[in-house]
C-alpha cells in the first residue's frame, strides 16, 4: 500500500490531543509491513515520524524539511520538475491514500493553506483522510473535498516570518525591475530578492506564482496587485495567512505549473529565479553544490521554460555576482542541470545583465563571462 503524506505549511503535525500524526503513522506501518510513503514539499519533517517504519519513503522535493528523512536507508528523492508530479502519482507512484489537513467552511472539506498536487489525487479517485482544522485559514479555488474525517486539529499551519532583504538583493531587484512591464504576469521565488520585488516595483502586477508569501499584502495595501493571485502554496506569517483567508487564490499544479497555460494566457509571463550554479553557456542547477542539496527542482525549469515561449514574457535568473566570497559561475555544475541553458533569456546580477536572446552558444559564453568579470 501507498499513502502519500499531505505537504506544505499545512502538513499535519498534531492532532488536538497532542498526538503526534507522524508517530501514529509510522507506528501502524510497523505493524502492517509493506507501506510506502510520499512526501511532497516539505517545510520540517512531519513530528515523530520514523521512516525506517516504511518499506520504502519517497520523496519529490529534497532538502527543506526531508533532509533528515532522506538519510534513511529506505527513503530516496526521485528528481521531478513540480509539473512532473501528477504524471508520477497517476501512475508509477499512484497512493491508495491521501493523508492530510482540511479546513472545515459549512460544513464543506476544503484544502487550506496548499493544494498542490492533492487536488488530481481526490479528483483521480485516491482515497482522501482528513483531519480536520476548523481555525486554519482556507484559500483554496477549488470545490469542496470528498474526505474521510478521521479527527481534529488546533495547531494550524507553520508560521515563517520574511527576512528582510539586504542593499545586494534591493539593487538586484531594482536591476531586474527594468525589464517588468505595467501589468505583466510575475512569477517569483520566496526568500529576500522576492520580497524586495514586490516592495520595490512601482507598476501595478498580476501574480501568477508557485509560493505566495507575505511580500503580496504590502502590494496589494499600495494599490499595485492586479486581480487574484494565482499560486499552489502559501508560506509565510499568520498576516498572510489571515489576508488569505476566504480568497480563491489557490490551485493545483495541473494548473500553476502548465506550461502551454502560463506561455499563452494574456499578458506577458516575467518569471524571475536564482540559481546555485551557472556555466558558461547558462545551464542551471538549483538543487546544491555537489553532495550538499539545498533544494529540489521544483518549478525552476516550468517557469523558465513558460516565459521563454511567452509572447514579450522574460526568464530572468537574478543573482548576485558573489554570495559568501563565491561566484555563481562556474566552469562546471556539481550537480545535473535543473534548466537548460536555452530557457533562459537574461541573467541579471546588481551590477549588470547579459541579454541571451539570440545569442548563439559561443555569444553566451563572452556575455556571461563578461558579466561576472
Amino acid at each position: 500500500m501507498t499513502v502519500a503524506f499531505g505537504d506544505g505549511v499545512g502538513a499535519l503535525r498534531s492532532l488536538a490531543d497532542g498526538t503526534a500524526v507522524g508517530a501514529v503513522l509510522s507506528e501502524v506501518a510497523r505493524e502492517l509491513g509493506g507501506i510506502r510513503l510520499v512526501l511532497g514539499w516539505l517545510t520540517a519533517a512531519p513530528e515523530g515520524l520514523d521512516p525506517g517504519a516504511f518499506t520504502d519513503v519517497v520523496a519529490l522535493m529534497p532538502g527543506w524539511g526531508v533532509r533528515t528523512v532522506l538519510s534513511c536507508a529506505t527513503a530516496r528523492f526521485v528528481p521531478t520538475p513540480l509539473s512532473g508530479i501528477a504524471a508520477l502519482l497517476a501512475d508509477t507512484l499512484r497512493p491508495d491514500v491521501l493523508l492530510t489537513r482540511l479546513v472545515l467552511r459549512d460544513s464543506d472539506a476544503c484544502f487550506g493553506t496548499e493544494v498542490s498536487w492533492q487536488r488530481q489525487l481526490a479528483d483521480g479517485g485516491v482515497r482522501v483522510l482528513g483531519i480536520a482544522d476548523d481555525t486554519a485559514p482556507c484559500a483554496d479555488a477549488g470545490p469542496p473535498v470528498a474526505a474521510t474525517v478521521l479527527g481534529r486539529c488546533t495547531d494550524g499551519p507553520r508560521r515563517y516570518e520574511s527576512a528582510a532583504p539586504e542593499p545586494v538583493h534591493e539593487a538586484l531587484a531594482d536591476a531586474v525591475l527594468r525589464f517588468v512591464p505595467e501589468g505583466a504576469r510575475l512569477q517569483y521565488g520566496p526568500g529576500q530578492l522576492g520580497t524586495a520585488l514586490l516592495r520595490r516595483t512601482d507598476r501595478a502586477l498580476r501574480i501568477d506564482t508557485g509560493l505566495l508569501t507575505d511580500a503580496v499584502v504590502d502590494l496589494d495595501r499600495r494599490g499595485l496587485l492586479i486581480g487574484t493571485p494565482s499560486a499552489t502554496y502559501l508560506l509565510g506569517s499568520d498576516e498572510l495567512y489571515a489576508w488569505a483567508d476566504g480568497r480563491a487564490i489557490l490551485r493545483g499544479i495541473d494548473h500553476t505549473h502548465d506550461v502551454s497555460r502560463l506561455a499563452a494566457d494574456e499578458g506577458p509571463f516575467i518569471a524571475v529565479n536564482t540559481a546555485i550554479e551557472i556555466d558558461p553557456v547558462g545551464q542551471i542547477n538549483v538543487e546544491g553544490v555537489g553532495d550538499k542539496v539545498v533544494g529540489g527542482i521544483g518549478g525552476h525549469p516550468d517557469y523558465c521554460a513558460a516565459a521563454r515561449r511567452s509572447r514579450g514574457g522574460l526568464s530572468i535568473i537574478a543573482v548576485p555576482s558573489r554570495t559568501k566570497g563565491r561566484s555563481p559561475l562556474v566552469e562546471r555544475l556539481s550537480r545535473p542541470v535543473s534548466t537548460p541553458a536555452y530557457d533562459v533569456d537574461l541573467i541579471v546580477t546588481e551590477s549588470g545583465h547579459a541579454d541571451l536572446r539570440g545569442a548563439d552558444w559561443t555569444e553566451r559564453r563572452r556575455l556571461i563571462a563578461a558579466l561576472f568579470e
